[in-house]
């Protein structure tokens, strides 16, 4: 019984980062380069013979695929990006703050300070620095200057707020796919503790640092 053996060819263009819109979000990765690595993943995963070609022409990267065989395998999906988890419904009052001696880290003094803190079960804090144990009684705003920081370490995400802001930034932190009762060290080895944190800054930040907050998200975008 003879068998029919079919040919599959693609090819995909990626343009040079600055011919790929703003500096600061370039365009993404098209969908056919996308296609094509898959490809050659299915082909190689299935022991299916195909030949991949590389090309750099006028700094435009090109990717070739052929693949004939008589069962082109068909490449996996895209993995669905992960959901957030469901936060509960949280709202807590600035007079829910107990003082603590130890309330976050000052990166310029470099050790803990005493302030107000409110600590969420995620594992992340809101903190308002007092050297008064009396809320209010160093003559502050008490709905202004909250932080966000992570719990057991004491740093923050770089972000000074207004209560209502700094809750609801707290809440979309707290939406990633990241424990954070788990310690710093541990949280730096999981790439959504940095997604998580440029979000942050980029949602809530001003001037600089948002926009470089927003780089640093495209920089984290995968390449397929």
């Amino acid at each position: 019984m003879s068998t029919t053996v079919h040919t599959h060819r693609s090819t995909a263009y990626v343009k040079p980062i600055n011919a790929r819109g703003r500096a600061w979000k370039p365009d993404p990765i098209t969908n056919q380069f996308r296609f094509i690595v898959r490809m050659a993943y299915a082909c190689h995963e299935r022991d299916v013979p195909c030949v991949l070609t590389w090309g750099l022409a006028d700094g435009v990267m090109s990717a070739s695929i052929q693949v004939s065989s008589d069962n082109i395998p068909l490449p996996k999906p895209l993995p669905k990006a992960p959901k957030a988890k469901p936060v509960q419904h949280w709202k807590p009052s600035v007079f829910d703050a107990v003082y603590r001696l130890d309330a976050y880290h000052d990166a310029n003094l470099k050790r803990r300070v005493p302030g107000f803190v409110i600590v969420h079960s995620c594992g992340l804090s809101l903190v308002h620095q007092s050297d008064s144990d009396e809320l209010g009684g160093d003559d502050a705003d008490i709905r202004q200057n909250w932080r966000i920081t992570h719990t057991a370490s004491g740093l923050g995400f770089g972000l000074t707020l207004n209560f209502k802001r700094a809750t609801d930034a707290l809440l979309l932190a707290a939406s990633f796919p990241v424990d954070w009762t788990q310690d710093a060290e541990t949280l730096k080895l999981n790439p959504e503790f940095r997604k998580a944190g440029y979000t942050v800054q980029a949602e809530y930040s001003k001037g600089f640092d948002k926009d470089s907050a927003i780089r640093r998200l495209a920089e984290l975008e995968p390449a397929a």
